[in-house]
């Protein structure tokens, strides 16, 4: 079995620029990590790699600038077999279609993969859009907002479904993709061995003459949407003090959460 997760880089604190005329973060000011729900779905992949030893082969690919690779290091640290960059400088400015177009590009190039997984929604976007647009890129069934694969079977797994506020199980024919949700499991963390093996270990990196996407089709030229407007929300502190004895503080609780939920 053969599974491919996709990864992404995104700023790892809220101190971030955005570019003036394109509206998009410029993530070369800020500090980067992996997104966190990625984390959950490597975690997930590598779960499967466990219960299936010597018949799983693991993929991680990503797209961004060459500074992404150390997101793959980190994957690989964690057990992931290999990993693939996307990088290109037609591929940068890229939106969620775009995004999806080059993924599955990239995945076709890399192999062929029964489960693809990525993290339902990046910390930096939060679409939740690039799963089920690569899916649909590569003609393949998908899930979203999975929160466990319960069972693995031949050409076939049956997953744990997140469904507002209650959960759903479905059975979905492989190959397939499945978006997973953020805190679904407890991701591994890499040891100081790992990490050094990933270190050697070859990334396979592609650009845009081996993916050849129209150039028309490539990154912010190929996007047909288009950013308007970014901003970081003002953050907002109070505090209240309650005071009374018990009963009475807790109807004023009462009454500061039905307040809230009438401005919602």
């Amino acid at each position: 079995m053969k599974l491919a997760v996709c990864i992404k880089q995104v700023p790892s604190s809220s101190e971030v620029s955005v570019d003036p005329v394109t509206h998009n973060l410029i993530r070369e000011k800020s500090g980067t990590m992996m997104n966190p729900s990625d984390l959950n779905a490597l975690e997930m992949a590598l779960g499967i790699k466990e219960e299936n030893q010597g018949v799983c082969e693991t993929a991680a690919i990503t797209m961004g600038p060459p500074g992404a690779q150390e997101e793959l290091r980190t994957a690989m640290a964690m057990g992931i077999d290999r990993g693939c960059l996307l990088t290109d400088r037609c591929l940068a400015g890229g939106d969620t279609i775009a995004t999806a177009r080059a993924l599955a590009k990239g995945l076709s190039r890399l192999g062929t993969y029964d489960l693809i997984l990525a993290g339902a929604e990046s910390s930096d976007g939060a679409t939740g859009q690039v799963g089920p647009m690569l899916a649909e890129a590569m003609g393949l069934p998908h899930v979203s907002s999975v929160q466990r694969i319960e069972k693995v079977s031949e050409g076939e797994i049956q997953v744990l479904k997140k469904f507002h506020q209650s959960a759903v199980r479905l059975r979905v024919k492989l190959p397939a993709v499945v978006t997973v949700v953020y805190g679904c499991n407890d991701p591994r963390l890499p040891t100081l061995r790992s990490k050094m093996a990933a270190k050697k270990k070859e990334i396979v990196v592609y650009t845009n003459e081996e993916l050849q996407i129209p150039k028309e089709l490539a990154g912010l030229q190929g996007s047909p949407t288009m950013v308007t407007e970014s901003f970081l929300p003002e953050r907002v502190q109070t505090e209240n003090f309650l005071t009374g004895n018990a009963r009475e503080i807790a109807q004023k609780i009462l009454e500061l959460v039905e307040k809230e939920r009438g401005n919602t």
